[in-house]
């Protein structure tokens, strides 16, 4: 036996025996987590510790799996998904270590995952094969001697759009000086300007010296074949000796307090006003990996002080008006933990008063003590979070314990402290009685010298100057070199090219295990949906109906209340969103708002509002306004009353509060620029072709943005009481009894008993009829580009398909083909994108997208190659299997019982069955070669008419300015 065991260890909160291993030779470490949980997982992770910005780690989290010893296509990642029914896959680089997880709940699905894996970690090709650092990395690009000379890679790409986002650069920033002389100085994701510094030698010779077992931290999860998985591991961990040189990943703190603040720059696009962009914080080292009791009390402590803008800190700052918004968090994800304060849309003059105004707040806390409402408050949010997520199934629990173990295991401490939460959340309420959060307070904050302050300032333009002083550098380095180093550079680029043309092998990609059709069901589990009279006891198909699923939920009910919004006019719909923002945050005629969200804290796992907009079959358009709560069972009625006094008694005249939520908003939309601006360009091309989509554009599109920016000037420009008017206007007309629905989700004993409460709070709504259903627009068609202060592009473009294309089982093959074919090759890997995809909704809209591109002419003909792509379609039984086999994988995903009781409700919307889901899934495993060629006329067709949205930079977007009727900029 290649392994012994170390000890068992009970984890009663995520229900499973801890099982530690080490392999006797090696000593790599395993971590066996037993449990019956079906979807069992894998995770491999070793120490990677950076000594420069060159983005080593993260290049060879890409590299690895371009191809193995056994497995050596180029990209066995990506022919692995399309054979896989996996539930997740994945790799991650954290500051100081990488992780590769697997998930599915089909057994030999899961061996194959793990074969394929532990292959590419530990005999990869990227050794001997320099084209995998060019492709994955960087390289210099010149297709032919008279081009212009260009860096290109998927990481170096992808990090120019990363980069981009202010926050991201002040956590950059924050590490290189507070961790300064530690590996966390560095950014392990890479900086581009660092990245081409990287060459091959030291590629190799990094993953040479971490990738080894000794290095090596494993955990295997759920109802899974232990010897197996043990021999898989001691098939590779055997071939190795032990290295006797251990991995530090300890950190040096500074001697010396750092008194001045650092001051840096980030950039905002050509002609930004930079006058209150500025960013303050102030950041501390807080605690170690053996700190694990003030891990948990420092999330705690968090909470207490951020959690909402009633937190006394939080409230301290917004109200002293030194900023737009404030930030705050306790970095739990990784080691070493910080904890930081940041204020964004503020003016580095005001970084004194920052400093006073935290200081004397907490001097404050220290001196008078925290109220214990606030942290018991606190408390019981956090284990409501714990506890549901530790039932929950819609993400692979195998990998979210694998990431906690990490936490502690890679740092010589046990693996399990953050997976015994209710031991030391317990803890944390005994020792808050004896003033353990006004101590943590002092010594982790007040008192601790290893904090500093940080100013960064807006610059317009810094990205375009600094991407003009790299081309120039480049047209130099050109410059200098001979006709035979030119030479050179093209032949190495067309040997690249010609690398990602040509198609592997059938032996080589045979070799990839997979399943095959005959592990694949078409049966589908039928969710229960019962549809009650909300008045009456009876089944009825009036208008107000109360919708009820029967979920195992661990004694937690989940309630939403579905108010009918479909006779209110589409320009309303953004102000029926910030509406939903409000509800909840301020105050009530009973309650302040602090109260408030103090009593929702101590009795809910959350009550929250939202705007959710169905489509069915015949293009009717279901919106709801939907407030949103889940308690323990024993809290339900007082769940109830507090959404009862939130919909009725919400004061919504509270200029000041209205305009910091606004600034929160705005700064939370402009985040998702810089991280899924891929998904708002889909979205607005949409909008162009569909009517529901341009409704979620007022609510979750830039229409919502350019609202939001519109009713901040008038917030703070005196028209606020026009903002006010508008919001009890929106709040009066939802208080009506004709449109009130509900659906619960919980044990089916106590369905009448939440009925019957339901329709008690709905008949305090005036009874008053809706007004006229709305006929409800598309968007204006028009090519539009946004432009940002980014490097990189987001492209997008939308065609309606129907009557020519019908959704089904065959669209669902194309499309897992393009994303992981077409798309894959001629826009990530050779066009050095990060990332494209393509979806087809079930009513006929259709649409492609690629992330942090470096083009957007040549992507937009990508797209348009589509129809030519599948005409010369040629693919072996195998291959097509294997797609089917991937799509299949995405059809149905594990859930919790809470979505499982949604989406029987949104089917229902939608007028979808189980029936429909078995016959897709028939269609998808008959799918044959001729059925995807017949697709490529009807693709021509569509393609011709098309709506193209890019959100990006602002130079790459005035080179292609002629695809666009419209230009603006974003922000």
């Amino acid at each position: 036996m290649s392994f012994r065991k170390i000890e068992e260890h009970a984890l009663p909160d995520i229900q499973s025996l801890a099982i530690l291993y080490e392999h006797e030779v090696t000593g790599a470490k395993v971590l066996y987590l037993k449990n019956d949980d079906q979807n069992k997982a894998f995770t491999i992770g070793f120490k990677t510790p950076p000594s420069s910005d060159n983005g080593i780690t993260h290049i060879i989290e890409h590299s690895v799996l371009n191809g193995s010893e056994k497995f050596p296509s180029k990209e066995p990642f990506v022919e692995l998904i399309k054979g896989s029914l996996n539930t997740f896959v994945n790799a991650m680089t954290f500051a100081d270590k990488t992780i590769y997880p697997v998930a599915s709940t089909n057994d030999q699905d899961f061996k194959n995952l793990m074969s394929v894996y532990l292959d590419a970690v530990f005999k990869p090709k990227l050794r001997e094969n320099p084209q995998i650092l060019a492709q994955e990395g960087w390289h210099y690009h010149l297709e032919h001697a008279e081009d212009d000379l260009t860096y290109k890679g998927v990481v170096y790409n992808e990090m120019k759009g990363a980069n981009a986002s202010p926050e991201r650069q002040l956590y950059k920033q924050i590490s290189a000086h507070l961790l300064k002389d530690s590996l966390y100085q560095w950014d392990s994701g890479g900086d581009p300007s660092a990245i081409t510094s990287l060459n091959q030698a030291d590629f190799v010779a990094f993953h040479k010296q971490y990738y080894q077992p000794s290095n090596s931290y494993t955990v295997l999860y759920g109802d899974l074949d232990i010897d197996w998985a043990l021999a898989s591991l001691a098939e590779y961990f055997d071939q190795y000796s032990k290295e006797e040189t251990v991995v530090g990943l300890t950190v040096v703190p500074q001697g010396e307090k750092i008194k001045e603040p650092i001051r840096s720059t980030y950039s905002l696009a050509e002609g930004d006003n930079p006058r209150d962009k500025d960013y303050l914080a102030m950041s501390w080292y807080v605690a170690s990996p053996d700190e694990v009791l003030d891990g948990y009390g420092l999330t705690v402590l968090a909470d207490i002080l951020f959690g909402n803008n009633e937190a006394p800190l939080k409230k301290a700052l917004l109200e002293a008006n030194i900023g737009g918004d404030v930030l705050a968090e306790y970095d739990e994800m990784g080691f070493p933990r910080l904890f930081n304060i940041i204020v964004k849309y503020s003016q580095a003059e005001q970084m004194d008063r920052f400093r006073e105004l935290v200081e004397t707040k907490l001097s404050q806390l220290v001196e008078d003590g925290i109220d214990p409402q606030l942290i018991k408050a606190s408390l019981n949010k956090i284990n409501f979070q714990l506890k549901e997520m530790a039932i929950s199934e819609s993400n692979p629990r195998g990998v979210i314990y694998a990431m906690a173990a990490y936490l502690s295991w890679l740092y010589n401490e046990k693996p399990y402290g953050l997976l015994e939460f209710s031991k030391y959340l317990t803890k944390l309420e005994h020792l808050a009685e004896q003033k353990y959060f006004e101590k943590l307070i002092q010594y982790k904050l007040l008192a601790n010298p290893q904090k500093i302050e940080l100013v960064l300032s807006g610059e317009a333009g810094k990205n375009d100057r600094l991407e003009a002083q790299k081309l120039k550098q480049l047209q130099e380095y050109k410059a200098s070199l001979s006709t035979e180093e030119i030479t050179s550079l093209v032949d190495q680029t067309q040997s690249l090219l010609a690398r990602q043309e040509q198609a592997d092998s059938k032996e080589d990609l045979a070799k990839i295990p997979r399943l095959s059709k005959a592990d694949l069901e078409t049966e589908t589990e039928d969710l229960p949906l019962v549809i009650e009279d909300l008045w009456a006891d009876e089944d009825s198909t009036s208008a107000n109906l109360f919708y009820f699923s029967e979920q195992f939920t661990s004694g937690i009910d989940y309630l939403d209340l579905y108010l009918d919004i479909s006779d209110i006019p589409m320009e309303d719909y953004s102000s029926l969103k910030l509406l939903a923002s409000l509800l909840g945050k301020l105050p009530t005629r009973q309650l302040t708002a602090a109260e408030l969200l103090t009593q929702i804290d101590l009795n809910t796992g959350g009550i929250s509002a939202a705007i959710q907009i169905f489509e069915d079959l015949d293009r009717t358009i279901k919106p709801y306004f939907v407030l949103s709560g889940k308690a323990l069972r024993a809290s339900f009625a007082k769940l109830v009353a507090l959404m009862k006094e939130i919909m009725l008694e919400s004061q919504v005249d509270r200029e000041k509060e209205i305009l910091q939520r606004v600034q929160k908003l705005i700064s939370n939309f402009e985040q998702r620029i810089n991280f899924s601006a891929n998904a708002l360009a889909s979205q607005r091309a949409i909008g162009q072709l569909s009517a529901k989509t341009k409704l979620a554009e007022q609510v979750t599109g830039i229409d919502y943005f350019n609202y939001l920016k519109a009713t901040r000037t008038q917030l703070q420009n005196g028209q606020g009481q026009q903002v006010i008017k508008q919001l009890q206007t929106m709040l009066a007309k939802l208080l009506k009894r004709s449109r009130a629905n509900a659906l619960y989700i919980g044990d089916a004993d106590r369905a009448q008993a939440v009925k019957e409460q339901v329709a008690d709070l709905f008949l305090v709504f005036a009874d008053q009829p809706m007004g006229t259903r709305q006929n409800y627009p598309t968007g204006k068609r028009q090519d539009e580009a946004f432009v940002t202060s980014q490097d990189v592009n987001y492209v997008a473009q939308a065609s309606l398909a129907q009557p020519e294309l019908q959704h089904s089982g065959q669209i669902e093959v194309l499309s897992t083909l393009l994303r992981f074919d077409y798309l894959w090759n001629n826009i990530r890997v050779k066009g050095g994108a990060y990332g494209a995809s393509y979806s087809f909704r079930v009513l006929g809209e259709m649409f492609f997208s690629s992330y942090r591109d470096p083009n957007i002419a040549k992507t937009l003909a990508t797209f348009q190659g589509t129809s030519d792509y599948l005409a010369q379609l040629d693919l072996s039984d195998e291959e097509l299997e294997k797609n089917i086999i991937g799509t299949m994988s995405e059809i149905e995903r594990p859930l919790s019982a809470s979505d499982k009781g949604l989406k029987a409700f949104v089917m229902h919307q939608v007028g979808r069955t189980t029936e429909d889901i078995v016959r897709l899934k028939e269609e998808i495993i008959q799918t044959n070669l001729a059925d995807l060629r017949a697709l490529a006329p009807e693709f021509a067709e569509v393609l011709a008419d098309r709506a193209v949205v890019v959100i990006g930079n602002q130079t790459a977007i005035e080179q292609a300015k002629d695809q666009f009727q419209v230009i603006e900029k974003l922000y």
